[in-house]
């Protein structure tokens, strides 16, 4: 099969996400177990606090290179243009910390932190979710995705190596984990980089078609980016709002409750990271091209396929969720599992919230865009505020609900706008917009969750889940996964359209899974 066909590609990313995704949950439950709720909680804070930063700074000139890079190839002065803004990005924010930014601030801003932490943190986030994140995009628009994606695979595998040697010393610490995450970054992008550089000498260069003009790079990135920037700014107040309400009135535990609970949900969104970078290519390219018909096809395939298959994930593990937290985190964690249940649900809108704001981008509607996202964030803040904060507290009184209360929030603000951004994309298209199959699949799959529970319940003879061994819980969560596969695999029989497919791929599916087991059978 060819190495840069979309079907190769996504397989491969599938295959790398899965994998990175199984290595990054267990390197994260030791991290979390090592590091107690109150410091779970802290490193996630410091690392989502430069999430916000980070968004400030980009201004949506990342979305704006990809797909720039996607639609047709570019010379190599492009790439050093935009590395050189990445750079500048680097330079001011580092500066801020250590020169313009007062003791007081620091303290206030990031509730009593060190600077030294604070600029560790800003290193390692920058080098991780800004400098890898764009060498990323450069393989994805080359079609280097196994490049990439096997070396990104590599990289988990080497970090949890490093954790484990560090529980082992009785070394982990904030600063450890930090100093890890900068350190494997930083090699893994210049070996890719490097690998780039030899391949584009030996074959493409990159390719190079004409010159490279400063002032229409400019010009160019300007057009695109000027929507953008307004939603750099409230997404700013937006990500650092959410995090510096829940850290300063819930405190540390109550942030590494959230945190644990929003990566173990993240789970459900292996399939969306695999595919997201290679739709948006294909999306870019076929939309220049005014392919509207595989535009269509593409999206809503997609969008169906991705939506419903977070729900199989999401919708299993809802009901086990009291009993994961215990196995995985122990007693530390125990007041996390009403979080953790309901953050299980946030990616299955989440996966078709990528997918439209991809369709948006790579359709170059940035400006609607912008008011959808605008208008959420705007929501979304005074939102937090009335969730988080306690009653008796500053002027206005709330219910401070602490990580509940943000985890409510996200899984209902969430749907609401998903399904507003995919009605206008509809409209834009000019395509009939169908919303129904969301609730269909949902209350059927969650049904189907809580039902095969109470079945394995029942044939365990009543047993307690709460005080049993993890290799009885284990094997109930295996019988219970068998069962409601089973019934998945039924429901999609019957209703095949809810997963963006026809009753013919399905069979295609089945004839496959059974031809391997005959194989196997055989053998």
């Amino acid at each position: 099969m060819n190495g840069s066909s979309v079907k190769m590609r996504f397989l491969v990313s599938l295959g790398a996400n899965v994998g990175r995704a199984g290595i990054s949950f267990f390197t994260g439950v030791l991290v979390a177990r090592g590091l107690s709720p109150i410091g779970y909680g802290d490193l996630f804070f410091l690392l989502g606090s430069f999430t916000a930063i980070r968004a400030l700074m980009d201004l949506g000139t990342s979305s704006a290179f990809y797909t720039f890079i996607a639609q047709r190839s570019r010379e190599r002065a492009f790439y050093v243009f935009y590395f050189a803004w990445l750079g500048l990005q680097f330079l001011v924010t580092v500066l801020v910390i250590l020169v313009v930014l007062p003791d007081a601030v620091i303290n206030r801003v990031w509730l009593g932190h060190s600077q030294d932490v604070i600029l560790l943190v800003f290193v390692a986030s920058f080098m991780q979710q800004k400098v890898w994140a764009t060498i990323i995009q450069v393989c994805e628009a080359v079609r280097k995705t196994v490049l990439v994606q096997m070396t990104g695979l590599f990289v988990v595998a080497v970090h949890l190596g490093v954790i484990l040697f560090l529980m082992w010393m009785e070394w982990l610490s904030i600063e450890a984990v930090l100093l890890a995450i900068l350190s494997e970054y930083l090699i893994a992008g210049t070996v890719i980089w490097r690998i780039l550089e030899h391949q584009s000498t030996q074959k493409t260069k990159l390719e190079n078609e004409g010159e490279f003009s400063f002032k229409g790079a400019v010009a160019e990135y300007w057009v695109f980016c000027k929507p953008l920037i307004v939603i750099a700014i409230v997404s700013f107040g937006y990500e650092f709002v959410d995090r510096w309400l829940l850290q300063r009135f819930g405190g540390s535990e109550q942030q590494g409750f959230y945190q644990i609970s929003a990566q173990f949900a993240a789970v459900s969104l292996l399939a969306t990271a695999s595919v997201l970078s290679i739709f948006w290519k294909e999306i870019a390219e076929a939309y220049k091209q005014q392919n509207h018909d595989r535009v269509e096809v593409l999206y809503h395939k997609t969008s169906r396929s991705l939506l419903m298959l977070g729900a199989v994930i999401a919708c299993f593990l809802v009901p086990w969720a009291e009993q994961l937290t215990l196995l995985l985190l122990g007693a530390a964690y125990a007041a996390a599992w009403p979080i953790l249940a309901v953050m299980f649900l946030y990616p299955v809108h989440q996966s078709m919230g990528q997918i439209n704001a991809t369709m948006f981008m790579a359709c170059d509607r940035t400006r609607p865009y912008m008011y959808l996202t605008l208008i959420g964030m705007l929501i979304s803040m005074p939102l937090t505020y009335f969730l988080l904060v306690p009653s008796g507290e500053w002027l206005v009184p709330g219910l401070g609900l602490g990580a509940m209360g943000l985890a409510l929030k996200m899984v209902g603000l969430n749907i609401l706008l998903v399904n507003i951004q995919g009605w206008l994309l509809a409209r834009y298209h000019k395509w009939k917009y169908k919303w129904a199959y969301q609730i269909e699949g949902l209350v059927f799959l969650l049904c189907l969750g809580f039902g095969v529970k109470v079945v394995v319940i029942f044939l365990a003879g009543g047993a307690i889940l709460y005080d049993m061994s993890p290799f009885l819980l284990i094997s109930m969560l295996l019988g219970a996964g068998i069962l409601y596969l089973s019934g998945v695999f039924s429901f999609l029989w019957f209703r095949p359209s809810l997963f963006g497919l026809e009753r013919c791929d399905v069979k295609k599916v089945f004839s496959w899974i059974l031809n391997k087991f005959g194989t196997v059978h055989a053998g």
